[in-house]
């Protein structure tokens, strides 16, 4: 129902500019989402008139309480409107790019694994389609991919070359686009799906091995890093300070201790944690 108003609303304003956001359809198309650029561009300008227009009473309305100033409250508020209305939109533009991004990571996470099962099914011959029927059930973006391709070639009768070009065009892992078109490839020509497979997992797996020596070699700098400004940092500020304290006064050195014991340099450790968690490369 909110879609449907949002085209009727936004709809033919949209349809002008179809051709500035083509880079937005390849993202939206990429991240799953099940709009079409039409549609999620009259959604986004839907929320943003709705967030104009909350912005503007709720800012109305609480900066008059803060200010007492009924002029200086709407020229705010209307400030503050613009601003939340620009950003709800970028969020919008922004928000296939992130999800895109994220399968991206997911499957090329996963690919190595994947591809020696595929592997190890192509070795005894299986049908390339039940070697999908495989991997359909593996969790994560792979399996849910692997099951959409499964579903075209069984439910709704596609040639498997046509299903896996299909899958190919509309994944943001170029490492799974490369995987699928090599495979249209073999089939098509007749070749040797295991040795294809057999040499895209060695392939696959070599690069996984560069990607958690590159990760191994981050966790090292930020260690570092962390050592020297954090905990080094810290206990040379400490130590200076307590010796310095006798001369300048010893309470608002003892609360800026206090400070960056129990808040800084815990904050800062769980900073470190969620960086090198945001890195790795392993699921």
């Amino acid at each position: 129902m909110f879609k449907e108003w949002s085209v009727k609303l936004f709809g033919k304003i949209i349809n002008k500019y179809l051709n500035f956001f083509d880079p937005l359809e390849v993202k939206i198309r990429s991240a799953g989402i099940k709009y079409s650029l039409e549609e999620y561009l009259s959604v986004a300008l839907f929320c943003s008139l709705i967030a104009f227009i909350a912005s503007m009473l709720l800012g109305s309305f609480f900066v008059t309480i803060l200010t007492f100033s009924a002029m200086f409250s709407y020229t705010l508020s209307i400030i503050i409107s613009f601003f939340a209305t620009g950003a709800t939109f970028f969020a919008f533009y922004w928000y296939p790019s992130v999800a895109s991004k994220g399968i991206q990571s997911s499957i090329d996470r996963d690919l190595p694994f994947a591809v020696a099962s595929m592997t190890a099914a192509a070795s005894s011959g299986t049908h390339p389609i039940s070697i999908f029927k495989m991997l359909s059930t593996r969790e994560g973006v792979l399996g849910k991919e692997s099951s959409r391709i499964y579903r075209d070639v069984k439910m709704f009768g596609t040639e498997m070359t046509s299903a896996l070009a299909k899958a190919a065009n509309r994944t943001p892992s170029v490492l799974w686009s490369e995987l699928l078109w090599g495979m249209v490839s073999v089939i098509t020509t007749g070749g040797n799906l295991y040795e294809y497979l057999s040499d895209k997992g060695k392939e696959s797996m070599q690069q996984y091995r560069r990607i958690l020596d590159g990760y191994s070699n981050q966790i090292n700098f930020f260690t570092e890093i962390y050592i020297t400004l954090i905990i080094v940092g810290t206990l040379f500020f400490i130590v200076l300070s307590s010796v310095m304290s006798p001369l300048v006064g010893g309470s608002g050195l003892l609360l800026m201790q206090t400070f960056l014991v129990f808040i800084f340099v815990p904050l800062a450790s769980m900073g470190f944690v969620i960086l090198l968690k945001g890195l790795s490369p392993l699921k």
